[in-house]
């Protein structure tokens, strides 16, 4: 697996990926992920190269702000989306973030447990975010004095979070 920053040429094979949700974001919306500035948008490939995860972030101020996260169905739990979780707090933490925050939905047990893995809290709910009956957990991990090399090793202190 090769996980890299994603190309406009990577934009069919990401648009692919937004099958896997309800609410698909839009070619534009995605543009504005790879061309936006303070912005990191990265690709997982395959073997034969072959686009099968992404994820987004952002850089306000101090604040990270994870986007989106989507792997192809067929390659879920193989640690894709840990990589590019890695990756995307490396980044913001090289970039002077004191923290990061994201939105999942409540009952996306696998995305919450990614989460707090690295430990992200609950801090709020947003009622009907992802539409009627979809809400969302906003969750944040602050990354004041934490060196972007220790990021990796956050899984193993999970218990230490909670």
């Amino acid at each position: 697996m090769i996980v890299e920053r994603a190309a406009a040429s990577d934009l069919p094979a990401i648009l692919a990926l937004e099958d896997s949700f309800s609410v698909p974001w839009s070619e534009e919306s995605w543009r504005a992920e790879i061309d936006g500035e303070d912005r990191l948008t990265l690709v997982a490939r395959d073997a034969a190269g072959a686009v099968v995860g992404v994820s987004c972030f952002q850089l306000v101020a101090e604040v990270a702000d994870l986007h989106r996260i989507a792997v192809a169905p067929d390659q879920r739990r193989l640690g894709l989306a840990r990589v590019m979780l890695v990756s995307g707090l490396q980044w913001a933490i090289g970039r002077g973030a004191h923290r990061m925050m994201l939105e999942v939905e409540h009952d996306n047990e696998a995305a919450i447990n990614l989460y707090r893995g690295y430990g992200f809290r609950s801090v709020a709910k947003r009622p009907d975010y992802y539409g009627p009956g979809g809400h969302a957990l906003i969750l944040e991990r602050g990354l004041e004095g934490v060196d972007a090399d220790s990021v990796g090793m956050w899984d193993m202190e999970a218990g230490e979070h909670d």
